[in-house]
């Protein structure tokens, strides 16, 4: 895998932009992924066992999209511990899910695991909802750092302690209708000055340049627009040594990126502001529109399209390239009753190659060696992990 470059918006990920990957790198990552895998099983049956004749019952809470990747994912871990079961409780989507985490926070019945949406991971740790995780990771000698994208794991991370693990994560690229460019002979853009220019020139004939869902929900202008920002050297906020965050939205980087959205909008269709990221998926694939954000999930829910749909790299801003990498995160409930347990399967989900490979459902792996397994390896994959 070439590059991922995390976009952090939350606690320390506001810090910086680094990218993982490279060589030695990689190869230490497979090479610790593929001792962790193996040792897993083994190590759980040993540490992870309930009292005789008592089952321990693991909660874990997740999106409904989502929820069948992780039943496979967890069921191995069930066969190896007879002890545990895992009810896998899925939320309408990730807006719900938030709703249930808090909701089963205040009632003194916490979740045992939850996934956690990225850009909620500050508030969680704040408000008790998570606990950190730090001392089982010391303990246990686990070296997320060679198992996991590196990059990605300082969204979990507040005041020197490891609060959440990621658990997948999301790219974006730029899909372009390639027999729009080709009639109206425009070139692909490579940067976001091109591509404002290529959006006017092919917003005719009833065509747009772009769509993209802006207002869906209070997450859109970070998923959706967050490339965009952060390609032009832009944060949301800050995290200063107090622990509170300090907004960056009077920052040039934050201004030149407010322009461009701002110069992009006459080329965009007119509700592009109320639409849901279905309606802008659907809105592309007509054919009337030139340019349109693609996430990796696009891959499995993007309508078939008459037209030639040709992917990009994303047009870079004046700090570079960047594909924001969000996705969702694994943590413990902050009043968990049973930690060991809840610990012991965090640590299989993510320390355990094919569980990684299972549990990212629509969204990609962190874990380097699960590029070299299937599906990961398909060609389909390649513009996303050059990203």
């Amino acid at each position: 895998m070439k590059k991922m470059t995390a976009m952090m918006l939350t606690a320390t990920m506001i810090g910086s932009l680094t990218a993982c990957g490279g060589g030695t790198e990689k190869e230490a990552a497979k090479s610790s992924a593929a001792d962790a895998s193996s040792g897993t099983e083994s190590e759980a049956r040993q540490t992870a066992e309930a009292p005789a004749g008592e089952k321990v019952n693991i909660r874990i809470l997740t999106y409904e999209t989502s929820s069948n990747a992780v039943e496979e994912a967890v069921a191995p871990f069930m066969d190896a511990n007879p002890g545990i079961t895992v009810e896998v409780v899925a939320a309408t989507d990730f807006t719900a899910m938030n709703t249930n985490a808090i909701a089963a926070h205040q009632a003194n019945d916490d979740y045992d695991v939850m996934f956690v949406n990225h850009v909620d991971t500050l508030s969680y740790i704040q408000g008790g909802v998570i606990r950190s995780i730090q001392e089982y990771i010391d303990r246990d000698g686990v070296d997320y750092g060679e198992i996991l994208f590196a990059s990605l794991l300082e969204q979990g991370q507040s005041g020197g302690e490891t609060y959440a693990l990621p658990a997948n994560t999301g790219t974006r690229v730029l899909a372009v209708n390639r027999d729009l460019f080709d009639k109206y002979q425009v070139e692909v853009p490579a940067t976001q000055e091109e591509m404002l220019k290529a959006a006017e020139a092919l917003t005719v004939d009833d065509n747009f340049g772009y769509v993209s869902p802006l207002c869906e929900n209070c997450y859109s202008p970070t998923y959706e627009q967050g490339m965009y920002l952060a390609s032009n050297g832009g944060r949301l906020y800050e995290i200063g040594e107090d622990g509170k965050a300090t907004a960056t939205i009077n920052t040039p980087e934050m201004k030149q990126f407010l322009t461009f959205m701002t110069d992009l909008l006459p080329y965009m269709p007119k509700d592009s502001l109320t639409m849901t990221g279905d309606d802008a998926r659907k809105a592309f694939a007509s054919g009337n529109i030139a340019m349109y954000k693609y996430g990796n999930w696009e891959l499995e829910q993007m309508p078939e399209t008459d037209f030639n749909c040709e992917l990009y790299l994303v047009p870079e801003g004046s700090a570079g390239r960047i594909s924001t990498s969000g996705g969702f995160q694994l943590a413990m409930g902050g009043g968990t009753e049973h930690p060991e347990e809840a610990w012991q399967l965090i640590k299989y989900l993510t320390t355990t190659q094919e569980a990684m490979s299972k549990m990212a459902g629509t969204d990609l792996p962190v874990m380097e060696a699960c590029y070299d397994t299937e599906p990961y390896n398909d060609a389909k994959y390649d513009i996303f992990n050059e990203s």
